[in-house]
């Protein structure tokens, strides 16, 4: 039988502890009291650790719930104190109590799967005001113990390399001795920042930084002249993979700890060593570390930078619209939670003040992304707003109603629009208002100038990559090298001919012979990537001339599109200054001459895999630079990249604070939608706001 939870007493913030018995040996059943008490007089230890599966990975605990002297004496059974269960626990729990437990006395422990009434039928909401005190529950304990395993079903493989990789930062952690002297003595800022400047391999000018930038030379130097450590580093890869790290609420329990323990099994050892060795391991892992394991790059998981990121955060007190804030264009499999609102709840315990967003979990998954971006939002943080999420490869938020303003954290956005100042130095100007005619009754309203109307619209980036031979995964991941697989004969003649019906459309002439060589190049998917790019520049060249011919003011020595296809360009191409008569309709002719392309680069290739890392760097960027939007040309003859779903006659808007131009779409006699970031040409940085245009007030639902 399960535990039948008494209710906790709120108002004096009462927790759970659980004391777990002692025992012999490690496969003794597992035995513990449960009791009530004030988080302010508690004294104990907390565990972090991965839930795993809830259903059918089971263990058991016997359990007596002590009752308070009160409940005791106003009960009708005085001879009973306690009530006794057999309570049914994950066996990732299981497993880590067995660890945890002494052989002579008790530990006692918080952990959330016993401590706080995880019955979703709880009427009180226990969880609604037990979860916020977990910021003091894991700031208060006297260690935090973070649990990385063994599962019961680990391979012997997995379990050997994680054993060698805590006795791998025991050496690293020895190494630091040589370099620091006591490394136990540095502070956790310091420490820290030596972590981060090891992970990323920054380099330093200023005086007190560049300390940590000869640090992490040096100990780089030392680990790769150590063979024999060298040969172990690849065992860190694996500790890297461990579920643990890819927690949500990881986050807030490692950060807040004051002092961390990482277990992994009977191994055990300080944060310090286990987070410093692994940002080593970050930094060497395109080197070859030893003939027969390779680089450790393949599937390094950098998602332990979150318990540095965290550890700083809680320091350094970070406001609430700082620790949201910087979560804005994180991949959600960086960090995962069961509950998708946790994606802010589980972030809460990072602010140094969070009242400001309430922890309901009564509330729909729609309803707490809204209340954080709304909270954002009045604060000024307008940065969501430009968030670019053009394909929804996760389920994202199914609501209809959800608002264009509120950001989704359940997809995958990115910052790419993050760069401009479209706005120029104007105030951003937002207010939150009420607003019935909406499905969560708050409207944005925003002040800004409308530089035009679109007019007409090209093909979307999607549709063209697809008709060029591309997968699906291709269009997803932005890259014509995400996804790979070897050419059809059907496939490779569909392309060819599309290929040369494009050139014939440009007026190109081509052979056979030439486009045939384009499948020659194995290591990347050239043939394909060419289908695509001779499409989009079609499309531009239609649009220059549709400009030139309806828009008699724009002139055709004045349309220009190099800020468009060498927007994501790698540094190795030089200043858009450089690149810009290739923006004209005879520059982007030669675009489409592969020869004249290839010879942008520099080099020649030789057709045995010579400098191909450049062509794909250059593909990459022209790839990247045109991903999730369509061309289009704006009433008045100004070009740009317009989201996907945008259509004819959606207006165009900047809005003072906002990075980038905006559509959106009127979809009510005074409100209208965001449909999305765009990029115009002439208006990215600020170009645009010294224009004689009225300003304009919009509600946006």
């Amino acid at each position: 039988m399960n535990i039948v939870y008494r209710p906790l007493k709120q108002k004096r913030k009462e927790i759970r502890l659980l004391d777990l018995e002692a025992a012999d040996k490690l496969d003794d059943p597992l035995r513990a009291t449960l009791r009530h008490v004030e988080l302010k007089d508690a004294h104990f230890s907390a565990l972090s650790y991965v839930w795993g599966d809830p259903v059918h990975d089971r263990a058991n605990i016997v359990i007596k719930y002590e009752r308070s002297a009160r409940e005791y004496l106003a009960s009708k059974l005085p001879g009973k104190s306690r009530t006794t269960y057999l309570h049914s626990i994950g066996s990732s729990l299981a497993i880590a109590l067995r660890h945890l437990r002494q052989k002579y006395g008790r530990i006692t422990l918080w952990t959330d799967a016993l401590c706080i009434n995880q019955d979703p039928s709880d009427v009180r909401k226990e969880k609604n005001w037990q979860v916020p005190l977990m910021k003091s529950i894991y700031s208060q304990a006297k260690e935090v113990h973070a649990w990385l395993g063994p599962r019961h079903d680990e391979d012997a493989g997995s379990v050997r390399s994680i054993n060698t990789a805590f006795s791998v930062a025991d050496k690293i952690w020895s190494l630091t001795e040589d370099l620091l002297g006591s490394p136990d003595r540095l502070t956790e800022e310091s420490w820290l920042e030596a972590c981060f400047y090891l992970t990323n391999a920054y380099r330093s000018a200023n005086q007190t930084q560049r300390i940590w930038t000869e640090f992490s030379i040096a100990l780089r130097h030392i680990a790769m002249s150590n063979r024999s450590l060298r040969s172990e580093m690849v065992s860190l890869k694996i500790l890297s993979q461990n579920p643990y790290f890819s927690r949500m609420w990881i986050l807030q329990e490692t950060g807040r700890a004051r002092t961390l323990i990482f277990h992994f099994g009977a191994k055990h050892t300080s944060h310090r060593p286990i987070l410093l060795a692994l940002s080593l391991a970050n930094s060497l892992r395109d080197l070859e570390i030893n003939p027969q394991g390779g680089p450790i790059s393949s599937r390094f998981d950098h998602r332990f930078v979150g318990c540095l990121h965290a550890r700083t955060m809680c320091m350094q007190k970070r406001s609430l619209v700082d620790v949201l804030g910087g979560a804005y264009f994180n991949d959600p499999p960086l960090h995962q939670a069961t509950d998708p609102r946790d994606i802010i709840y589980a972030r809460l315990g990072l602010a140094e003040i969070s009242d400001a967003i309430k922890v309901e979990y009564g509330l729909s998954i729609a309803e707490v992304y809204t209340d954080a971006s709304r909270f954002l939002l009045s604060k000024g943080s307008l940065d969501l707003l430009v968030n670019f999420r053009p394909y929804n490869f996760r389920k994202g938020v199914k609501d209809e109603g959800f608002p264009s303003w509120a950001y989704d954290w359940s997809r995958k956005g990115s910052n790419k629009f993050n760069k401009y100042t479209a706005s120029g130095s104007m105030s951003q100007s937002v207010t939150v208002v009420p607003y019935q005619h909406s499905t969560y009754k708050h409207a944005l309203v925003l002040s800004g100038i409308k530089i035009g109307n679109i007019r007409v619209t090209q093909e979307r980036f999607s549709a063209a990559v697809l008709a060029s031979g591309f997968k699906e995964g291709n269009v997803v991941k932005g890259s014509p090298f995400a996804i790979s697989g070897g050419y059809f004969t059907w496939k490779k003649q569909m392309v060819m001919e599309s290929i040369a019906d494009t050139y014939m459309q440009l007026d190109i002439s081509i052979s056979g012979i030439d486009i045939e060589a384009l499948f020659e190049l194995r290591s990347l998917p050239l043939a394909l990537f060419w289908c695509w790019w001779l499409r989009w520049i079609a499309s531009l060249m239609a649009l220059i001339k549709y400009a030139e011919l309806h828009d008699r003011g724009v002139g055709p020595t004045s349309v220009n599109v190099a800020e468009l296809i060498f927007r994501e360009g790698p540094g190795a191409l030089g200043s858009t200054d450089n690149f810009r008569h290739l923006g004209t309709k005879a520059g982007i002719v030669a675009l489409a001459d592969y020869q004249r392309w290839r010879s942008l680069l520099g080099h020649e290739y030789n057709g045995d895999g010579t400098d191909v890392s450049t062509i794909n760097n250059f593909a990459e960027s022209l790839f990247r630079s045109a991903w999730g939007m369509r061309p289009a040309v704006l009433y008045g003859g100004r070009l740009g990249y317009v989201p996907e779903d945008a259509r004819t006659n959606d207006d165009v808007v900047i809005f003072y604070g906002v990075k980038a131009p905006l559509v959106i779409r009127k979809v009510a006699s005074d409100a209208y939608r965001i449909i999305g970031p765009a990029h115009i040409c002439g208006a990215m940085q600020g170009g645009l706001m010294h224009a004689k245009l009225p300003r304009s007030e919009y509600k946006v639902i």
